[in-house]
């Protein structure tokens, strides 16, 4: 059972690596090399497909980077073979050293949202035994509910070290029709509100780094707002979706930063995942391809953002030891 903080899990990571790259695993099948499905003609065969894909990504980067973000609905696409391939990509995952956030984006309440605990960070109890389920480090979760929706997942996160991510100021583009929509009494926008519910809840569990097991989902297509973000959420990790190919930049990325260089990661899937893409050995096996090809997409990305973080005056990495995997995407 882990019962280091995950807050202090996460940064430890990010220094042992020098990387604030999130690597996501979305196994859409357009994305994958056309020899991995072929001749796949069921539900199984594609979930075998995907976590070939996944796993092989995860051998590329399992050095490069502190953590992954397999999202959940590309292997639930695929029935309970795609459930199962999850369980065991996030294990892969695991048992590479890596920190797993599970991005499933739940929101409920009661039974239905302690349930979704179970499944993704907590354990199941039959007769005397608790067994562990997806077992991810930490998951991604919907406020719309409120407050209380988010405790049986935080009870969980709680019990075994893990962490939560909530839903702050989103990616996408139309995610203003409603985290912009204003609050009677000039209070700001209502994604301002759910950041100080944010903090609210993680006050009581903060580790020893200064941050809390309640982290914020905060887009990198919205800069400008970091600021705003960061002292709403002194204490709160911040999971920083949009690097590549939606077009967030490293150089935006340290705005996310607290004056350490803590404080944030920033995720990328395709840009990581298709790294297959430009290598153009056409007798090299399809797995091999996806290993290597994710393996220098993320070597790259960590030099753009350890160079945007020297451009922005922030700590880097010159004077600590070198990174785990310093030679792995050779």
């Amino acid at each position: 059972m882990t019962t280091t903080h995950f807050a202090d899990r996460l940064i430890e990571r990010v220094e042992a690596t020098h990387s604030h790259l999130v690597v996501g695993l979305d196994p859409d099948l357009r994305e994958l090399p056309p020899a991995l499905l072929r001749d796949v003609t069921t539900l199984a065969g594609g979930a075998l497909a995907a976590e070939r894909f996944a796993t092989a990504v995860i051998d590329g980067v399992a050095d490069l980077v502190p953590a992954v973000k397999p999202q959940s609905a590309f292997f639930e696409a695929f029935g309970s073979a795609g459930v199962a391939a999850l369980e065991r990509v996030e294990e892969h995952a695991r048992g590479a050293g890596l920190l797993v956030i599970e991005d499933a984006k739940r929101g409920d309440i009661g039974s239905t949202m302690a349930a979704y605990a179970t499944a993704a960070l907590g354990r199941l109890r039959l007769g005397e035994d608790e067994l562990p389920v997806h077992d991810a480090d930490a998951v991604t979760v919907s406020p719309y509910l409120g407050a209380e929706s988010l405790a049986p997942m935080l009870d969980a996160a709680r019990a075994f070290g893990k962490g939560i991510f909530v839903l702050v100021r989103t990616s996408n583009p139309g995610s203003g029709e409603l985290q912009e929509a204003p609050l009677d009494g000039g209070e700001g926008p209502l994604y301002a509100r759910v950041a100080a519910l944010v903090d609210r809840v993680g006050a009581g569990n903060v580790g020893a780094r200064g941050y809390s097991d309640v982290g914020a989902v905060t887009g990198l297509t919205y800069p400008e707002e970091a600021p705003l973000l960061r002292r709403l959420m002194p204490r709160a990790l911040f999971l920083v979706p949009g690097l590549g190919a939606q077009g967030g930049q490293p150089r935006d990325f340290t705005r996310f930063l607290d004056a350490q260089g803590h404080g944030a990661v920033v995720a990328a899937s395709r840009s990581i995942a298709g790294g297959w893409r430009t290598r153009t050995d056409p007798d090299e096996p399809p797995l091999e391809a996806v290993r290597r090809g994710a393996a220098e997409a993320a070597a790259a990305t960590n030099g753009a953002l350890t160079q945007a973080l020297a451009d922005a005056g922030l700590p880097g990495w010159q004077d600590r030891p070198a990174p785990l995997g310093s030679s792995r995407a050779d």
